[in-house]
């Protein structure tokens, strides 16, 4: 049966289909792939793509070619790297289990607060205009999901860019899947357009007042915490599936309420 005739003649696709299946554990740590020339039968692709394909898997090390045992899956957990994190959370079908998300959150809440800490320890008052338009967008945006996550990666690459840091800026750019994903489930759980204006309150007064970077970072790290804690609290009590679908429905709209008085006609 081929699974994936959307891959047909695309290693890139294919590669993507075969990612998914091993990190849905269709294809567990220490399996064996089928022979190249029945996977690829069963793929309904050619030997060359799947070839093409295999070699994108062996790049991230989540399979290794053992002679004499043809392609075994490794264990992405242990062997994988910010490649394979970006990979994962770029497969928008693929559910990722609870506990994965919150180890993502609290990843993204260390290194975010460590990147814009050094970011506003050093923003010049330029700076400080440039964020301020960049925060005032992303309120103005807080109804529309995907204007909010463009505008929040903005200004989330816009602080790497400030830090004047050659690996924080590396590091915002491999993280890019993560926080894109993390960032279209925020809305679903908390009042974000409040926390945009604390953040706003927070530049201006590290402006004025110059704290040191651990001062900074230890203050962000505390309001990451505080308006992520329902989102926290809603991955341990609720499977993925359940939140990440929440965030991808529109907002339903509350039906007024019947006015009181008067006799209504009984069905």
């Amino acid at each position: 049966m081929n699974r994936n005739k959307s891959a047909r003649g695309s290693p890139e696709l294919l590669a993507d289909a075969l990612m998914t299946r091993i990190f849905k554990g269709e294809f567990p740590p220490g399996t064996r792939l089928p022979p190249e020339r029945q996977l690829a039968v069963d793929l309904g692709v050619d030997r060359t793509t799947l070839r093409m394909a295999t070699k994108q898997l062996q790049r991230l090390n989540l399979v290794v070619a053992k002679h004499g045992s043809g392609i075994v899956v490794n264990d992405y957990r242990t062997h994988g790297g910010l490649d394979v994190l970006a990979a994962m959370f770029a497969l928008e079908g693929l559910p990722l289990d609870d506990g994965f998300l919150v180890e993502a959150l609290d990843f993204w809440h260390e290194s975010f607060s460590m990147t814009a800490a050094r970011a506003i320890a050093r923003m010049s008052l330029e700076d400080l205009r440039a964020l301020e338009v960049l925060l005032d967008r992303s309120i103005a945006s807080v109804h529309d999901p995907d204007a909010y996550v463009e505008s929040e990666l903005e200004i989330q690459d816009a602080l790497a860019r400030i830090s004047g840091s050659v690996i924080f800026h590396m590091l915002s750019n491999s993280t890019r899947p993560l926080r894109r994903r993390i960032m279209r489930l925020l809305p679903q759980t908390g009042d974000v357009a409040a926390s945009l204006v604390g953040m706003k309150k927070m530049l201006r007064v590290a402006a004025a007042t110059r704290p040191d970077e651990g001062t900074v970072r230890i203050a962000l790290l505390d309001a990451l915490r505080r308006q992520t804690a329902a989102f926290r609290e809603g991955l341990l009590i609720r499977s993925p599936e359940t939140v990440e679908a929440r965030a991808a429905q529109p907002r339903a709209r509350k039906k007024p309420r019947p006015k009181r008085g008067g006799r209504r006609a009984l069905a």
